[in-house]
């Protein structure tokens, strides 16, 4: 049992096995086993892992529980936020005692639509674990984060998130959760470009391209946003730290640009977050430039 479960095993079921309470208490003292958290043993004696540190949040609680969160979505192959606290799902009539390292959360909806039936650990669905991220998201840009990433790592597709909500009915953030999905399944498969289809319909700006591919210097790119037009072209840039061959390649689409009568605008995505008229002010400049005329 305990082999199948990454090394980590609950003392009840130790003892249904046949094992005694001496013989558990001699592999503890003797460094053989560990005890994480109350009730719960890992049969070696090396660090503890991230996993094994979940499994035994869920065998610690007991029968019925399930991996929640990003605690579920992080074995399911979600990149980006993991490293927090175990986060367990239990049925909501049941009450639980804390447990240190371990967050409790009670749901109505933990039946086969919403749990994995077969999978070990045993945790929510990948949809509802999103979903569920996005709901108890410290704020509401880790929320739209979350279902950007989701979406964009090829592990969830809008249509499933969407039924994830319907079927939940009414829960934290449902109106960002919804207006989220529907820029996603519109094609924006970032956070930054959300912002962005944001500010463009706030100040009037006219609707752009997204992600379109266009030949530049003898190659073809993408680029974030394309007013073919005026030909003016915004890039947002996602990261603080860049490797050095994607810093080079970025470089080389914009020269390429700039050498095809490209007026580029390049903007980091906090400035889009916490700067948003800046941002609309200045590809306003740049398309007026080129000939656009604004409605009044």
């Amino acid at each position: 049992m305990a082999e199948s479960q990454d090394g980590v095993i609950s003392v009840r079921t130790a003892l249904r096995a046949g094992m005694t309470e001496a013989e558990i208490r001699w592999k503890l003292r003797s460094g053989r086993w560990q005890r994480p958290m109350r009730g719960v043993l890992v049969t070696h004696s090396g660090p503890i892992t991230d996993a094994q540190m979940m499994w035994a949040a869920v065998e610690s609680v007991g029968a019925g529980a399930v991996l929640g969160g990003a605690s579920a979505a992080s074995f399911d192959g979600l990149r980006g936020f993991d490293g927090g606290p175990a986060v367990v799902l239990v049925d909501a009539a049941r009450h639980v005692t804390r447990r240190p390292g371990v967050i409790i959360r009670r749901s109505h909806h933990l039946g086969s639509d919403d749990v994995y039936p077969r999978r070990s650990p045993p945790r929510t669905r990948l949809p509802r674990s999103v979903v569920d991220m996005a709901s108890w998201a410290p704020d509401e840009e880790d929320a739209r984060a979350v279902l950007a990433a989701a979406v964009q790592q090829r592990l969830v597709t809008v249509a499933e998130l969407r039924r994830v909500v319907e079927r939940r009915g009414p829960l934290r953030r449902n109106r960002l959760i919804t207006d989220t999905l529907s820029d996603l399944g519109d094609g924006a498969h970032s956070v930054a470009e959300i912002l962005y289809r944001k500010i463009e319909n706030r100040y009037g700006l006219p609707a752009a391209r997204r992600q379109p591919r266009i030949d530049a210097g003898g190659s073809r790119y993408h680029l974030d946003v394309w007013y073919e037009t005026w030909r003016v072209w915004v890039e947002i840039d996602g990261g603080y730290h860049r490797e050095v061959r994607q810093w080079w390649d970025d470089l080389a689409r914009q020269n390429a640009g700039v050498l095809q009568d490209r007026l580029i605008l390049r903007f980091p995505v906090h400035v889009l977050r916490t700067e948003p008229r800046l941002v609309a002010e200045q590809v306003a400049t740049a398309l007026r430039q080129r000939g656009w005329e604004p409605n009044l």
